[in-house]
């Protein structure tokens, strides 16, 4: 939050850029069900881990937001092109939002507040 007691981070009017995203994905899993395959659920699967544990919750949150552990740098550099399957944001901007929840937890600023519905 800067002195003026705005939050860092904007919230007017619709993001466009997600809403598209939620449509294209939603109607995607929906025509999925069309070309159902057990290979390909398997491998929805794999994936799927793949970018939350592996990227997101050992990648992105502790290795690059929290830096709990160190580690090569490919495997660091591996770690964060995990998380990008998750499509969550580059590496860059996710550590930088969660800093700012871990700062301002439950308070006006953070950009995870359960209060905003955001």
């Amino acid at each position: 939050m800067d002195p003026s007691g705005r939050s860092f981070i904007r919230r007017d009017g619709i993001n466009w850029t997600s809403v598209t995203a939620f449509t294209v994905f939603h109607v995607g899993a929906v025509v999925a069900l069309f070309f159902f395959s057990w290979p390909a659920f398997f491998t929805a699967l794999a994936l799927y881990w793949i970018s939350l544990s592996l990227g997101i919750g050992m990648g992105y949150h502790r290795l690059l937001t929290h830096r709990s552990y160190k580690t090569p740098k490919w495997i660091e550099y591996f770690l964060a092109i995990c998380g990008t399957l998750a499509l969550e944001g580059g590496p860059m901007f996710w550590a930088a939002t969660h800093r700012v929840h871990h700062q301002f937890s439950d308070k006006n600023g953070d950009p995870h507040t359960p209060r905003d519905g955001k």
